[in-house]
């Protein structure tokens, strides 16, 4: 697992912002069909009401695990205005990762951001969320793919 080295962990503080977004159950089998027909109302929502985008499309999981429903996934666009539909999103302090190339790569990064966190006494406060810095269908080379994996969290404090 050397290559879990290279996997480089930041702590940065991400500012509040509006998410216009859809949160449903998905099937990992229907991901690649729900990212098209979500991300597709978001960006037709934008354009019809003439929202402005203040960041990159990104994708929250409110659940850590499968279950018989799916995971608990919220689909997301960073918006100026608060509109009906939009909400407060203050993740705060995070584990950030920047991860270049395929998305079966994030999972290592997951595990690598969740051990660094139990090492230096940090906990999970938030949902994990995946930023995607590029568009998958604009890239020739998947080694050109760049996604920002974040995972929200505190200090422990620590009762001596």
């Amino acid at each position: 697992m050397s290559y879990m080295d290279e996997i480089d962990v930041r702590l940065v503080d991400v500012p509040k912002m509006y998410l216009l977004s859809i949160r449903k159950m998905v099937q990992a089998e229907d991901y690649p069909t729900e990212y098209v027909k979500c991300y597709g109302k978001l960006f037709k929502r934008i354009a019809v009401e003439k929202l402005t985008m203040s960041g990159s499309p990104m994708i929250l999981f409110h659940s850590a695990e499968y279950s018989p429903t799916g995971l608990d996934t919220e689909f997301a666009i960073p918006v100026q205005e608060y509109v009906t539909g939009t909400r407060d999103f203050c993740p705060g302090l995070c584990l950030k990762t920047v991860v270049r190339g395929a998305y079966s790569e994030l999972s290592s990064v997951y595990a690598k951001q969740i051990e660094w966190a139990e090492k230096e006494g940090y906990q999970n406060t938030n949902a994990l969320f995946e930023v995607y810095r590029t568009d998958p269908s604009q890239i020739v080379d998947i080694k050109d793919n760049i996604t920002e994996v974040y995972y929200p969290v505190k200090k422990i404090i620590s009762k001596s």
